[in-house]
């Protein structure tokens, strides 16, 4: 197979106009009952909700069904205009980069979900979180929904096939270093495979809880899903707050 991403960035390539197609089982639905679990909590923030990495706005329109001042950005113009076709989202859609977010301060809540994080080397990972803390208002919370990384090493499938609507798609995992490294292939009968490759870095507790603290924040309280602190969807949905310490 021939890596046909060229030299862009992998994060670049991955969200392109096949991802929707490819993972259509990351649909409304899911994205109503993830936001729904959300909801109590979010309701008691005071000041608007930025929904970051936001993709083709399904969170960001369930958020604004359930009638919260929320808005998004992404950095994927193929999403973005995805998004903008939900009447609950348009006007509400930035383009901008998670490591410069053009976007000013003051938020109630930053929403990162769906393992929207480490994407990069630690370093520039420390960078995107201290930009998220800045966007927060004085008593905001940075909601950041990762995979528990000990049950990835214990479940990680290292090859998989399925038949889509843009060909058979094959994904090949790995972990190095403290990433999960991907292969993934497209191959449609009479064209060329398009391949490209993901990495994301894993992060556990102690990490974050040291990330946070380089930049004012702690975490408040770790929920295993999205849905609710009582479900168990292996998943660290890590609340983090403001440290109140002079």
């Amino acid at each position: 197979m021939n890596d046909s991403s060229g030299d862009a960035p992998w994060w670049e390539t991955a969200f392109g106009e096949h991802y929707e197609t490819l993972y259509a089982h990351r649909d409304d639905a899911s994205a109503v009952d993830e936001v729904a679990g959300l909801l109590p909590r979010l309701r008691q923030v005071r000041g608007p909700i930025l929904d970051a990495c936001c993709g083709n706005g399904r969170h960001l329109a369930a958020l604004r069904a359930a009638g919260l001042p929320a808005f998004g950005f992404d950095l994927s113009a193929d999403l973005l205009a995805s998004a903008k076709r939900r009447p609950a989202c348009r006007d509400r859609l930035v383009r901008c980069d998670m490591r410069t977010p053009a976007l000013s301060g003051g938020w109630g809540a930053v929403l990162v979900l769906f393992t929207a994080f480490g994407y990069f080397d630690d370093e520039t990972n420390a960078a995107v979180l201290a930009s998220y803390a800045r966007l927060l208002a004085p008593d905001g919370v940075l909601v950041l929904d990762l995979p528990d990384p000990d049950q990835v090493r214990r479940t990680l499938v290292s090859r998989s096939e399925r038949v889509t609507p843009c060909g058979r798609l094959i994904e090949e995992r790995q972990i190095v270093a403290r990433r999960v490294e991907k292969t993934v292939s497209i191959e449609s009968s009479g064209k060329p495979a398009h391949t490209y490759r993901e990495s994301v870095r894993l992060y556990g507790p102690e990490e974050i809880a040291a990330l946070g603290a380089t930049c004012g924040l702690i975490i408040d309280a770790v929920w295993p899903s999205l849905r609710c602190a009582q479900s168990d969807d292996r998943r660290h949905v890590y609340w983090l707050t403001r440290s109140q310490s002079p």
